[in-house]
């Protein structure tokens, strides 16, 4: 994602010609004869964007022209010597929900066994990872460290836990950071009298959990007649990795594991995981896998 502001209040946001007035800790972006309101904070080479029509904060960085004003930035730049961590009162080992963090002085954040460069920036953690930038809204009252995860509250107490586990994972596996994200499978059949639609969604989270959702639609139209049918379904639990399979602890179909395989699209070349063989294409841009 790219965003460009322009000295004369002229713009580009994620391909899209805009206009903005700054307002101190927000930027308004016009588009189209609507207008959106964002929040932002500004620390170095770097730009975080949050609120408005996002799903979750996004890190631009400075990337071409300097100065004041002018920001062309891309999160996939952002690169390990610009991070510092200013508040020190995140720093230490937390645990909860059957998982242990740990942030460390150095700006190392480590993670059930994973080791990401962190910063915090006014309220927001931020992670860096190969596949992006993740940004949680944080506040510590006491001993409890309470981040913000897709729009869920999750606490953690300071200090080490006597089951670093994550939840419903007894054997050892890890929550692996190149799996996070949205990965969505479509199926659409067409014919001359209607058609069928298909679609299924995983959301994949960094702590552990996951959201499903699936749609489906039927329609038949001809000269006489028409009709249509359409469903809907949704789970959510816990994930991780093992070996070569991905397990789930579902809260309807209780544990089980998939087949795990990554490929990368043979047409578009965006990075895919397939579930026992099923292909579930990236939603949202990722590097392809290597």
């Amino acid at each position: 994602m790219t965003l460009i502001l322009n000295e004369d209040g002229s713009g580009e946001f994620d391909g899209e010609v805009i206009t903005f007035t700054d307002q101190g800790t927000k930027l308004s972006f016009r588009q189209g004869g609507e207008t959106t309101l964002y929040a932002y904070s500004f620390q170095g080479n770097s730009l975080t964007l949050s609120g408005g029509d996002l799903d979750q904060a996004i890190l631009f960085t400075r990337n071409g022209i300097q100065g004041p004003v002018n920001v062309s930035a891309t999160a996939s730049n952002l690169e390990a010597e610009n991070i510092s961590t200013s508040d020190t009162s995140v720093l230490g080992v937390w645990s909860g929900n059957g998982e242990t963090i740990e942030f460390k002085q150095d700006g190392k954040c480590l993670y059930n066994s994973n080791t990401f460069t962190y910063q915090t920036s006014k309220g927001q953690i931020i992670l860096l990872t190969a596949q992006g930038n993740v940004a949680f809204a944080y506040n510590i009252k006491g001993n409890q460290l309470n981040l913000t995860v897709n729009g869920r509250p999750i606490t953690y107490t300071r200090g080490a836990s006597n089951n670093p586990t994550v939840a419903g994972n007894a054997n050892g596996g890890n929550v692996a950071q190149e799996l996070v994200g949205k990965w969505c499978w479509t199926n659409v059949n067409t014919t001359n009298t209607g058609g069928s639609t298909s679609s299924e969604c995983i959301v994949l989270n960094a702590n552990g959990t996951y959201e499903y959702a699936s749609e489906r639609s039927m329609d038949t139209n001809t000269n006489s007649f028409y009709a249509g049918t359409s469903s809907r379904g949704s789970d959510q639990g816990t994930w991780w990795v093992q070996g070569e399979k991905i397990y789930y602890n579902s809260q309807t179909r209780g544990q089980g594991s998939y087949q795990l395989q990554k490929q990368n699209h043979p047409k578009t070349g965006d990075p895919m995981i397939l579930l026992n063989g099923e292909p579930y294409v990236t939603f949202y841009q990722k590097q392809p896998w290597r």
